[in-house]
């Protein structure tokens, strides 16, 4: 169930779908689908905004999870990941970026799970061909490495998503924060080293980032 709801656009959001739609897509009946719901709500795996024109229904963190772990396991067993370029022009951003990756909730996480400490900022790529756009756009909906959101100075921050990467010879990490706002036209790319300056990148310069997915 899981597995249909993230296939169907639950994983990064809010998606529209009725019980009848799920239970075509897993061969099973409306009542087992509702039933399996229940389940799945009361044990914190997704949320549901159910009013009289339907339901929209989410994964939540804990829900994400369970997909992001069985990601890894199937890759681990059909074999190495396989990575994906994706090309932008540099572009300066909002300056977000390094306030996020100075703070400790989430800068333990990327030490633990990339291997290493990110530099305190993104580089920025706009993404001008509608094939990157694309590759961006599937990135969304792929599991990766997800950074869990914590409580910070009274504001819940979100999740943020993750995958390892690599830019001029440099480990890297792309980062899908679950809230931003950057559009997904713009891809975040967080290294151990300020890759503007290790580069010697200005804005309009064009870059490859090659992610492992």
């Amino acid at each position: 169930m899981l597995v249909a709801l993230a296939r169907a656009g639950a994983y990064s959001g809010y998606v529209r779908l009725s019980t009848t739609e799920l239970g075509e897509m897993l061969g099973i009946s409306q009542q087992a689908v509702s039933r399996r719901l229940r389940q799945l709500e009361a044990q914190g795996y997704i949320v549901r905004d159910i009013h009289p024109r339907g339901q929209r229904v989410k994964l939540t963190p804990r829900g994400r999870r369970v997909i992001s772990n069985l990601y890894a396991e199937l890759r681990g067993i059909i074999g190495k990941a396989e990575a994906i370029t994706i090309s932008g022009k540099v572009c300066s951003g909002l300056g977000e970026g390094s306030y996020y990756m100075s703070l400790p909730g989430y800068l333990r996480q990327f030490e633990q799970k990339l291997g290493f400490t990110p530099y305190p900022g993104t580089l920025n790529l706009q993404l001008t061909t509608q094939e990157d756009v694309q590759l961006r756009q599937e990135l969304a909906h792929l599991g990766g490495i997800v950074i869990e959101g914590f409580e910070h100075e009274g504001r819940r921050l979100g999740d943020v998503v993750c995958f390892r990467a690599e830019v001029g010879g440099y480990s890297a990490g792309v980062v899908i924060p679950a809230r931003t706002h950057h559009t997904l036209t713009t891809l975040e790319v967080i290294a151990p080293v300020n890759l503007r300056r290790a580069l010697g990148l200005r804005d309009g310069d064009v870059v490859q980032v090659k992610v492992y997915v």
